[in-house]
């Protein structure tokens, strides 16, 4: 059985999805929102778009079918889903950015192609998020200094 991180966008979840075949990114966007072909997962956040009805129960399948196959499954840290996995005794860990260090939270958003609606959203839940995760049931929390990622985070626990 694998274990659940939540991360922070710009963690560094997408780069260790496609980078290690033990670790799966369930990416929430294609579960919440029916997608639009011509642009990227990226450049769809922070758009309008039309709410999956099948949200969050397909997203909390998909967790609960990855956690079987994957050594490692990486999923999106919003407080709804903790209180998910806590409401059924799922284990789950977190990964957060230096509260103090939104620049590199943000200069990430426009490198990996992110508008501004969604880095103005993100900025206004950065420090309640946080807030909000610390106060929660996790196993281990990771707080990610400066410019590292959530890859040179598992690395150091031998995680990967």
């Amino acid at each position: 059985m694998g274990i659940i991180i939540a991360g922070f966008a710009t963690c560094g979840k997408s780069v260790l999805g496609k980078k290690y075949s033990n670790i799966k990114d369930l990416e929430s966007s294609p579960f919440k929102n029916i997608m639009k072909n011509d642009l990227s997962v990226e450049e769809q956040k922070g758009t309008k778009r039309e709410i999956n009805p099948m949200w969050p129960q397909n997203y909390y399948n998909a967790i609960n079918e990855a956690i079987k196959k994957y050594d490692i499954v990486l999923v999106q840290l919003k407080p709804e889903h903790f209180d998910y996995f806590d409401k059924h005794n799922i284990k789950y860990s977190i990964a957060y950015p230096n509260i103090n260090n939104w620049k590199e939270v943000e200069k990430r958003c426009i490198e990996r192609g992110n508008n501004k609606a969604f880095i103005k959203r993100l900025k206004e839940v950065f420090i309640p998020y946080y807030e909000d995760s610390i106060k929660r049931n996790y196993e281990k929390l990771y707080i990610l200094k400066d410019n590292e990622t959530l890859e040179d985070v598992l690395k150091k626990e031998d995680l990967i």
